[in-house]
């Protein structure tokens, strides 16, 4: 039997890291420009990375920035709900300040 098969769940890991603490930021709920793919794969790339450095020993901790949650995160919603109504043809109101990407 393979030794993916013998221990699926540890296969991979290591203790290079030694437990050292190690801090990944990533993301942030505020995109202070327009909106591009990058926002959704640096969340994936910073999770991701983060698993790795655990799965090598690593004690990690993960910092995900949130600016100014409330207005930013409603206008943020906002904006996502009219491109969302425009793309099915739907009446759809534009937030004044909305993200425009």
């Amino acid at each position: 039997m393979g030794e993916i098969a013998r221990d699926p769940q540890d296969y991979g890991k290591c203790d290079l890291g030694q437990g050292v603490k190690l801090q990944i930021e990533f993301v942030s709920a505020n995109p202070v420009g327009p909106l591009h793919i990058g926002h959704g794969r640096w969340a994936a790339l910073g999770d991701s990375l983060a698993r790795i450095f655990q799965s090598c020993g690593y004690q990690v901790e993960k910092e995900f920035y949130i600016n100014d949650y409330g207005l930013q995160v409603r206008l943020f919603g906002q904006s996502v709900l009219a491109r969302y109504q425009e793309l099915f043809g739907l009446p759809a109101t534009f937030p004044p300040n909305g993200y425009k990407g």
